[in-house]
């Protein structure tokens, strides 16, 4: 992914816009890789590699090593900052491999990681460009980088919302729309003169450059000159050569030959990069041909040739166009051989289509138009005038989208910051909202449990006269509706803390899946069973409500066999979660560090002695403190969880005594070969 051969639009970040120089990067460049060298500390040594990776490295391949290595030691060392900065490094091998929109997406999912931190993205941000434009992508960048002007004009960096406008200013180049092209660099200089007066200086310069390819050449020399004499003033080094390049391209435009080729000369001088020198060349046998010198611009264009051949440079470079074989075409036309010219104008159209960069293809399609037209071929001359009213129409359709687009983002932009403001406004009654809805949600549930309370001491009077088995049966229902008070206080105490923290989207979260639980465990509370799916999400809510509360320091896995159907299964509601409530508070709240509870699912191997009922086993494991340690440390989690499994084995009893089955719980204590505690495992074995 050389710089040379992208579709770019002509900014010279690295060195414009902080007035560098190619020299002074490879001494700071040899400095860099001194101090790698010596580092002693992982971090700093990861922090140098990616600084070298994404700044200094001579090309792509340099760069993936850099970074690839600060990746793997940021694995190692578990540096979140190495991490998400490193693996930009897959983002530069897939860019080789030419698997272009593979690498936008792992591009994109770095600059997101990168975002998540709140910092500069850099090169990730700068480089996605150049991949939409090799992809052709011209649009999909364009609305990339507006919707990351507007998360940054929000959220900052400031210097990140700069890298974005500069994306849609090139999309306007490309488009040659020069008007909103500026109004982007513009914004990008207004936002860096609060904090970076040099590269202000270095923007300026650049917007002299925007007006020259517009066609304004006096307002490109006051903005080249002006952009000169602010760096000279805050005693920066300035890149010469831009400047005297820049310079003579006025005046080759202003037809004042002389003094163009004066500035190319002068631009000569300060040449630091192979390209920079064939540009001069190439600018050098462009004067020559026009002041009728055919011979001594042969000589040019031939040098600037071999250099191009050699550094295999494209026709759309960072210091702008390089356009050797269209100047090879208009060396032909002037000393009359015709047939040569025509090669070398097909050569640049061919290129330029590979490069898939449309003005030039515009451009050349239109004097291979013209040269046709001129030879008396009017069927090959109206072939070419086809193909560039097809591509100028294109061009129109892609610069009317863009406008559509960006007004409809500029108006989510400004919805966004009315809705940012009316937030603001809200936020004092918002958090009185949520404890008016905590208070009156209390009341519901303490209600909703009085009434279930007050109905299970009617309905075990009722059937005090009843057979036993219905007396069992009431039981069963009664112990099945029965709710924990303290797990319901506890989450309401949570929401009430994340409310009190203004953490008002996670205590909305929380108290959206807190309601979904009660919802769900009273809606089971109806049925004699539910099915294996029903009990599951019941389980995987109140896990995720408990796991919250503990900020994640425990997990549930759920391995669930694929012969069992938990859609068609069906069991007694709330039978599971009383198990899993004991592993947390019983095994795992007294562990340090993380704890895992495992619930499997799978058909028994058992078989019942009478009944043609099949067995389902589920076993949950915790890999706890055990039951010993929690013994000796009578936790009172313990002591509350001892309840919730004696009713469960209530339950079991009476759905035992009630129907005459063999549903049974065995509880066994985990150890390792030196008999110390490593969890607890609970297995369940019930019909369906």
């Amino acid at each position: 992914m050389k710089t040379t051969t992208r579709i770019v639009w002509p900014i010279l970040l690295l060195i414009l816009l902080n007035g560098g120089n190619i020299s002074g990067q490879q001494s700071e460049a040899d400095e860099l890789r001194l101090q790698i060298n010596k580092a002693k500390n992982d971090t700093s040594k990861i922090n140098l590699l990616i600084k070298f990776g994404l700044n200094y490295a001579e090309n792509d391949s340099v760069a993936i090593n850099y970074l690839k290595e600060a990746y793997d030691l940021s694995v190692k060392k578990h540096y979140r900052f190495g991490q998400v900065y490193g693996q930009y490094y897959k983002v530069l091998e897939l860019a080789e491999k030419g698997r272009y929109d593979e690498a936008i997406h792992k591009c994109k999912q770095c600059i997101e990681a990168i975002d998540s931190m709140h910092l500069i993205v850099g090169g990730p941000l700068v480089n996605i460009r150049f991949l939409y434009n090799s992809a052709g992508k011209q649009e999909e960048k364009f609305q990339y980088y507006s919707q990351k002007a507007t998360y940054y004009k929000r959220n900052g960096p400031s210097e990140n919302l700069v890298i974005c406008y500069h994306g849609i200013a090139g999309y306007y180049w490309y488009l040659g729309d020069y008007d909103k092209a500026i109004e982007n660099y513009m914004h990008a200089r207004d936002i860096l003169k609060s904090f970076d007066p040099g590269s202000y200086a270095g923007e300026t310069q650049f917007i002299g450059s925007m007006y020259l390819d517009w066609g304004n050449l006096d307002k490109a020399e006051e903005f080249l000159h002006s952009g000169r004499e602010e760096l000279i003033r805050l005693n920066i080094s300035t890149n010469s050569f831009y400047y005297y390049h820049k310079l003579g391209e006025i005046y080759l435009k202003r037809h004042k030959y002389q003094q163009a080729l004066f500035y190319y000369f002068e631009a000569e001088k300060y040449c630091s990069t192979l390209l920079e020198k064939a540009t001069n060349l190439l600018n050098c046998a462009r004067i020559y041909l026009e002041l009728g010198s055919n011979d001594t611009a042969r000589i040019y264009l031939d040098s600037a040739d071999k250099i191009r051949q050699k550094e295999k440079l494209g026709i759309v470079t960072s210091q702008g166009s390089l356009e050797i074989d269209y100047t090879f075409y208009k060396y032909y036309i002037t000393i009359g051989k015709d047939k040569l010219a025509l090669r070398q104008l097909k050569a640049a159209l061919m290129e330029t289509q590979s490069a898939k960069y449309l003005p030039f293809i515009l451009k050349y399609n239109n004097e291979l138009h013209t040269y046709f037209l001129l030879k008396g071929d009017s069927l090959k001359a109206l072939q070419y005038l086809i193909q560039y009213h097809t591509l100028q129409d294109s061009l129109y359709a892609m610069s009317t989208r863009a406008r559509i687009a960006s007004y409809e983002i500029e108006q989510h932009q400004q919805e966004k910051e009315n809705e940012i403001e009316q937030l603001k406004v809200q936020k004092t009654t918002q958090r009185n909202y949520y404890l008016f809805a905590g208070v009156l949600l209390l009341l519901i549930v303490l209600a909703v449990i009085s009434r279930i309370i007050y109905k299970r001491k009617w309905d075990k009077d009722l059937l005090t006269t009843n057979f036993k088995k219905q007396l069992a049966e009431a039981e069963t229902k009664a112990l099945r509706a029965q709710m924990n008070p303290h797990f319901i206080f506890n989450s309401l105490n949570s929401i009430n803390s994340f409310v009190m923290d203004q953490k008002h989207e996670i205590a909305s979260d929380y108290l959206i899946k807190f309601s979904k639980l009660i919802r769900l465990i009273l809606d089971n509370s109806r049925s004699e069973t539910i099915s294996l799916e029903k009990e599951l999400e019941t389980l995987k809510l109140y896990v995720i409500l408990e796991a919250a509360r503990f900020d994640n320091r425990f997990k549930c896995v759920y391995n669930i066999s694929e012969d069992v159907d938990t859609s068609l299964i069906k069991i007694p509601p709330m039978l599971l979660q009383p198990f899993v409530e004991n592993a947390i508070w019983h095994g795992l709240m007294q562990k340090e560090g993380e704890g895992t509870i495992t619930v499997e699912i799978a058909m028994s191997n058992e078989q019942l002695a009478v009944s043609n009922e099949q067995l389902l086993k589920i076993t949950i494991t915790d890999d706890g403190i055990g039951r010993e340690k929690a013994a000796e440390l009578k936790s009172k989690s313990a002591t509350h969880k001892s309840h919730g499994l004696k009713v469960t084995s209530q339950r079991i009893e009476m759905m035992n005594k009630l129907n005459s089955t063999g549903a049974k719980v065995n509880i066994v204590d985990l150890k390792d070969e030196q008999g110390n505690a490593t969890g607890t495992r609970v297995e369940l074995v019930i019909p369906f």
